[in-house]
């Protein structure tokens, strides 16, 4: 029998069964027979000894083992990803990699300026962007797999080195039809008995947070409607009057954007660890701290 623990297809397949929910949906993706996908996955668990799927008619859940498996897997598949990256750099002459954690909670952010001046003025450096929470992105960026990320936590840790940004510009998003739609700011009061959207992942939870910080002295009154949707989805669920939400500047035809008075959201930061001996993120920092000043005023998140 092959090592299957080195055979990275096999985790492909889980992967793919995980995110698409069903057998059937995974194989389609991958364009190969549902038989290949549950036989490979099949012979993964019986290598691991644990069942990874729960399957039904409906489809296939992830067990608890195989929840925590996959999660600690995709750290390891990533790394192997960057250094099959890295060493084709060198062929390319590419001289090194800079992981960014993004907030996918609020994706505009006033550092892809910085990155887009950085990109120019060292084409041989890549930069790659995942998104996170702000939790996730400080682990991230302990653990080290992560070079750099944004945070909204206002909790400072002494091996993070932190560049401060600036409090981000919030607002709240509502269908055209609403009667609170022509306004040009929205107060608390104008909005204390909407429904407010989030969605059920990290992001989600992101932004619960985040709004009882910026209503505290309201937080009993928050009235939350929790979707397990994509951000995509939920900003259409506001278009069709399911809702409000709160985010950052967006360009959508049939969303109304208002700006959110008289609230203090915590301030953004650039966050990084003092171990870290990347020199790409030293470039990275230093291009930064050269930029910033100019670049970061009244810009939003």
């Amino acid at each position: 029998m092959p090592e299957l623990t080195l055979d990275l297809r096999y985790l492909r397949y889980a992967f793919q069964v995980a995110e698409a929910g069903s057998f059937r949906r995974a194989a389609d993706l991958l364009s190969i027979s549902q038989s290949t996908v549950s036989r490979r996955v099949q012979m993964l668990e019986r290598q691991l000894g644990v069942s990874l799927f729960v399957r039904s008619r409906s489809g296939a859940s992830m067990t608890l083992e195989g929840e925590r498996f996959l999660q600690q897997a995709s750290i390891g598949a990533r790394y192997l990803r960057d250094a099959a990256t890295e060493i084709r750099s060198i062929k390319r002459s590419t001289t090194g990699i800079v992981r960014l954690g993004m907030l996918e909670a609020f994706p505009a952010c006033p550092i892809m300026g910085l990155v887009g001046t950085f990109r120019s003025r060292n084409p041989t450096i890549e930069v790659k962007l995942e998104e996170n929470t702000s939790e996730e992105n400080a682990y991230g960026v302990k653990r080290g797999s992560l070079d750099v990320a944004i945070s909204l936590s206002e909790s400072v840790d002494p091996d993070l080195r932190v560049r401060w940004l600036c409090k981000p510009d919030l607002f709240v998003a509502l269908s055209p039809l609403h009667s609170l739609a022509a306004r040009s700011h929205l107060a608390w009061g104008d909005i204390c008995n909407e429904v407010f959207l989030v969605r059920s992942d990290g992001a989600g939870r992101e932004l619960t947070v985040l709004l009882r910080q910026m209503f505290g002295e309201f937080e009993g009154s928050i009235q939350l409607s929790v979707h397990q949707v994509s951000r995509d989805t939920l900003l259409t669920m506001v278009e069709q009057g399911f809702g409000i939400t709160v985010t950052s500047a967006i360009s959508r035809p049939n969303i109304a954007l208002a700006p959110i008075a008289k609230v203090r959201p915590p301030t953004a930061a650039m966050i990084s660890s003092s171990y870290n001996e990347n020199p790409a993120l030293r470039l990275l920092l230093k291009c930064f701290d050269t930029l910033s000043g100019v670049r970061l005023c009244n810009c939003a998140i």
